[in-house]
């Protein structure tokens, strides 16, 4: 409730702006990070209900297409070595980050720990509606690390436009079908709100696995793209978040978040001294789901020309 409270008076500011033509959305008190004639970002320190009720940095993502609505981004909201927490937002320790703006000016955060060192970058691009994900790890010990991977959180709960109450307009292939994940038996999750569907062929049989430190499920149905896109209303525009190599994708639709991942697989070795990256996208379209689908299909041929693997489940 605190969160459709809190998503209220950005619906309002769109009202007043048409009529007296002042913006009075309070985000935008916030200095920007970066602007460009698409996209206007922000890096805003902020409590989010139940989830986070210390301070943590979000980047507060608004595009020129949908002024009022925010996109917030947790880039990367965990980093794990060996299915080991190394550093989250939602931690007793350390929970803001300090982003900072390149030459070629893409946005970044550098995170030291003891065996590896993740540069994180979000590049706009504006010719191509889209935000470019990119962590890149680094060995910095004497040894082998093994299962080094990101966790990264897209949410939608103050773009109003954009949230789906049940899933009717969170889209994903499931099954080698389109479809949207109201369809699906979200009944079997410790809380229906939070669905995990799983790449295709990475659990040998499929099967419905509960988590209960943070109430989900990975459910039967299989994921067969990397693409998990929100619709707008009336199919009049639609954001998709995705992983050139991933392992599952998430739907967290309670109230505080109503949010969307696409996870990458987990970088099996990393020698000393080496680099390897994972890499994704965030991508806009003015149409529906199936606008953006292609979209999506001609930027990554370009972009990912050749199959990407980093091993691990």
């Amino acid at each position: 409730m605190k969160s459709l409270i809190r998503s209220l008076p950005v619906a309002a500011c769109l009202m007043a702006s048409a009529v007296t033509g002042q913006q009075a959305d309070p985000l935008r008190a916030h200095p920007v990070l970066f602007r460009d004639e698409v996209f206007t970002i922000r890096a805003v320190d902020r409590v989010y209900d139940l989830h986070r009720t210390r301070p943590v940095t979000t980047l507060a993502i608004e595009h020129r297409d949908w002024p009022g609505n925010w996109f917030g981004l947790w880039l990367p909201e965990t980093l794990y070595e060996e299915d080991k927490i190394v550093w989250s937002n939602f931690t007793k320790t350390e929970r803001t980050q300090r982003w900072t703006t390149e030459a070629n000016r893409s946005l970044s955060w550098r995170r030291q720990t003891e065996r590896f060192e993740l540069t994180t970058r979000l590049t706009p691009d504006a010719t191509n509606n889209a935000l470019w994900i990119t962590h890149t790890f680094r060995n910095t010990s004497n040894a082998p690390l093994r299962k080094l991977t990101t966790q990264t959180c897209f949410h939608m709960v103050d773009a109003p436009q954009f949230i789906s109450t049940y899933g009717q307009r969170i889209w994903a292939k499931l099954d080698g079908e389109w479809i949207s994940t109201d369809r699906v038996d979200r009944q079997v999750s410790p809380d229906p709100r939070r669905v995990i569907f799983v790449r295709r062929g990475i659990r040998p049989v499929p099967e419905i696995v509960k988590h209960l430190d943070f109430l989900s499920a990975e459910l039967l149905n299989v994921a067969d793209h990397p693409l998990i896109i929100a619709e707008a209303f009336g199919g009049q525009g639609a954001v998709g978040i995705g992983q050139r190599d991933f392992r599952h994708i998430v739907n967290n639709n309670d109230s505080i978040l109503r949010c969307i991942h696409s996870e990458p697989k987990p970088i099996a070795t990393l020698e000393p001294g080496a680099e390897t990256v994972q890499e994704g996208l965030i991508i806009f379209d003015r149409g529906d789901h199936v606008a953006l689908l292609k979209r999506w299909e001609r930027l990554v041929s370009q972009r990912w020309r050749e199959p990407k693997s980093t091993g691990g489940n």
